[in-house]
């Protein structure tokens, strides 16, 4: 800590990280910073040591975290600064990159703007969302960007990325991990707020009614590999919904989700996640891609 520069935000040693996941699993974080700005961010990156890997959450709705100890520092940009959803002269929205997808569907139906109903279907905050060009029903966050704000982790520096420089892809975006988004501009189109609304029931209904929505989970396991190979059905034609590891299972309502069930830690989740892998592949010669990142370092049970 002594390493480390003074900040105006939150700074910490040995910080608990499983109760800012969804999967409730994980380990310590070596030093966890809660920036209070993104001046505060910069600052902070410009001048910390360059030999500390920096992993950044969000609400934890798409990341495993390993257990035990989590080197480097962990950055969360749960500030208020970085939750802000503002509407701008030209109709767009400046997000914070930790404003959450459900609240920015929200205050887009406020103000009668459409296209953006998707977005209630996702559980994580819009930086989250950008990194994995997150999507649901039919629309992906690159149909709604404009541009994307972020800081160098190496040098602190900002840089805005407009939409054709952010490579977007299924479930990836091209920016380099090397930058942390701070903020976003996205921009729909002019609707009736109870058409809007009406829009976002119906989806509500369609998660809650085909996704385990209410337990530990984040969400789907593993990245579609095509069409007509979801995920879903390659896992539940394997013989694998509903198999259990530990405190772990795949969800008895949708196979693409395995859940913490009865307080797994996170090897039970990865360890299922890989059989569930091996099972698909020996018996359609797929290999499934996971959708959740998983990071930190496999503990070793004999070193």
């Amino acid at each position: 800590m002594n390493d480390l520069p003074k900040v105006k935000g939150d700074l910490f040693e040995n910080y608990e990280l499983a109760n800012l996941t969804r999967f409730k699993t994980g380990g310590v974080a070596e030093v966890y910073f809660s920036p209070r700005d993104t001046d505060d961010l910069s600052n902070f990156l410009k001048k910390s040591p360059k030999d500390m890997p920096i992993h950044i959450i969000g609400f934890g709705s798409n990341i495993l975290i390993r257990d035990g100890v989590l080197n480097g520092i962990v950055i969360r940009l749960q500030n208020d600064n970085f939750s802000r959803i503002e509407k701008l002269d030209d109709g767009s929205f400046k997000c914070g990159a930790f404003a959450s997808c459900v609240a920015i569907s929200k205050f887009a139906a406020e103000n009668d703007v459409a296209g953006m109903e998707f977005l209630f279907g996702i559980p994580g905050t819009i930086g989250g969302a950008i990194l994995t060009n997150a999507g649901c029903f039919g629309r992906e966050v690159k149909d709604i960007i404009v541009s994307v704000e972020a800081v160098d982790k190496l040098t602190g520096k900002s840089k805005t990325f407009m939409l054709d420089e952010c490579g977007f892809s299924y479930r990836k975006c091209n920016i380099s991990d090397e930058w942390v988004f701070t903020s976003v501009v996205i921009k729909g189109k002019p609707g009736k707020k109870e058409e809007i609304l009406k829009t976002m029931d119906e989806i509500k209904t369609k998660k809650d009614s085909s996704q385990p929505t209410y337990t530990k989970t984040s969400g789907s396991t593993f990245k579609n590999p095509n069409s007509e190979n979801p995920a879903w059905k390659l896992i539940k034609d394997s013989g694998c919904q509903g198999m259990k590891l530990g405190g772990a299972i795949v969800s008895p309502k949708h196979a693409n989700f395995i859940v913490n069930e009865n307080n797994a830690t996170s090897a039970d989740i990865e360890d299922l996640a890989e059989k569930v892998r091996l099972v698909v592949y020996e018996k359609f010669g797929i290999m499934l891609e996971y959708e959740i990142k998983i990071i930190g370092s496999r503990k070793l049970e004999n070193p």
